[in-house]
């Protein structure tokens, strides 16, 4: 596969995940999981493009629960 094709399917995975998220459809985490980036990959692309970053209470204990392990 070509590296246009690559970019451009990553920018239209990512849009998705940018939609879902701004309808809260989707969590940040799936959205991250949906763009096929990091957590600290989704937090710099929403600060990039104005998101604003919501933390459901199930997000913030799972990340409490890898920080304890």
């Amino acid at each position: 596969m070509n590296l246009a094709i690559k970019e451009g399917i990553k920018e239209l995975r990512l849009r998705k995940a940018i939609e879902l998220y701004v309808t809260g459809k989707k969590s940040m985490k799936q959205a991250a999981r949906i763009a096929g980036v990091s957590l600290a990959e989704w937090f710099e692309i929403a600060r990039e493009r104005g998101l604003l970053v919501q933390i459901n209470p199930e997000e913030i204990e799972e990340g409490l629960n890898v920080l304890s392990d």
